[in-house]
C-alpha cells in the first residue's frame, strides 16, 4: 500500500535505473500491487536514461519523485541522493528495477527489524527468473575465493572456499551474515545516520559490501530473512563481460575496498 501524505510511512524506497524501461514495468506493477500493509514512498533516481523511462513512470505513476541526473553518476551517489530526497520512511529501502516483488516482501522485513533492534540492514530471499534460489548473502570475501569467481571456475566446479563464500547451505530461518547485496535490501534509518550512506567511491558494484562492513565494524547486525522473497534477473555483467566498463569497475571496486579494509578481511571475519 502506498502512502501520499505527508506522515510517516514504513518505507522509502529508493529505485536507481539506467535504461531498465524493458523491466521496471513489471518492477512497478508487483510493488503497487502488493496485498502488504506496509506503507511506503519511491524515488526513481533516473541515471541519464535515454529510453524514455523516467517519462513513462511520471505519466503512470504521478506520486512518485523522480530525479533526472544530467550526468551519469555511479550506483552509490545516486542511491545516497535517493536516500537523501526521501525522509518520511522509518527503514529505507534499495530496490533494482530488475526485482519483481513477492506477495510479504515488505510486511515481513518491516517485522523483522521492528522485532531486531539492532539489525541494520536485512535482506530477503532472491530467485533466478527460472526459480532457483539466487545467493544473495556472502561472507567477507578471501583473494582466493574472488580469483576463482572472477575465472569462472564456479561455473564448472565450485570449491569448498567458494562455496563457504557464497553460504549456500540452506537456512531455514532469519540468519546473521557478513553482508547482502545491494539488489534488494532495507537499512535502518539510525544505522544509516551512524555509519554514513554508500560510498560513492565506488561507480559500480563493491558499495553494498562496503555498507555492510561498516556496519558489523559500528556493531550493527546484517541479516538475511529468507521468508521475506523476491525475483532478481541476475545478470553478473561485471564477471560475463570482464573488459566491459561494468568488468573493470568490479576490479577497481575490489582494489578500494581491500586497500580500505586490508588484504585480510576474509580471512579476519
Amino acid at each position: 500500500m502506498h502512502e501520499n501524505s505527508v506522515m510517516a510511512v514504513d518505507l522509502s524506497v529508493v529505485i536507481v535505473n539506467h535504461n531498465h524501461r524493458g523491466v521496471i514495468e513489471k518492477c512497478f506493477a508487483s510493488l503497487f500491487s502488493l496485498p502488504d500493509h506496509a506503507t511506503f514512498e519511491v524515488a526513481l533516481i533516473d541515471n541519464t536514461s535515454a529510453d524514455g523511462t523516467a517519462d513513462w513512470v511520471a505519466a503512470h505513476y504521478p506520486q512518485l519523485v523522480i530525479r533526472r541526473n544530467r550526468a551519469p553518476l555511479g550506483f552509490a551517489a545516486n542511491a545516497n541522493a535517493g536516500l537523501r530526497t526521501l525522509n518520511r520512511g522509518r527503514y529505507a529501502l534499495l530496490l533494482n528495477p530488475d526485482v519483481i516483488a513477492i506477495p510479504g516482501l515488505l510486511d515481513r522485513l518491516v517485522a523483522f527489524m521492528d522485532a531486531h533492534p539492532r539489525a541494520g540492514i536485512a535482506a530477503p530471499q532472491l530467485f533466478n527468473d527460472d526459480g532457483a534460489i539466487q545467493p544473495n548473502c556472502r561472507r567477507f570475501p578471501t583473494l582466493s575465493a574472488l580469483a576463482m569467481r572472477a575465472l569462472r571456475v564456479d561455473e564448472v566446479w565450485k570449491s569448498p572456499r567458494v562455496r563457504r563464500y557464497l553460504m549456500e547451505n540452506e537456512r531455514s530461518g532469519p540468519s546473521q551474515v557478513d553482508w547482502v547485496t545491494g539488489a534488494l535490501l532495507i537499512a535502518r534509518r539510525a544505522a544509516i545516520e551512524a555509519v554514513g550512506g554508500l560510498d560513492e567511491r565506488y561507480f559500480l558494484y563493491w558499495e553494498d559490501l562496503d555498507w555492510c562492513y561498516r556496519m558489523r565494524q559500528a556493531g550493527w547486525s546484517v541479516y538475511h530473512v529468507p521468508d521475506a522473497r523476491a525475483i532478481h534477473s541476475q545478470r553478473r555483467e561485471g564477471v560475463r563481460r570482464p573488459f566491459s566498463r561494468a568488468g573493470r569497475e568490479q576490479v577497481l571496486g575490489a582494489i578500494r575496498f581491500f586497500c580500505k579494509f586490508g588484504w585480510n578481511v576474509g580471512r579476519a571475519a
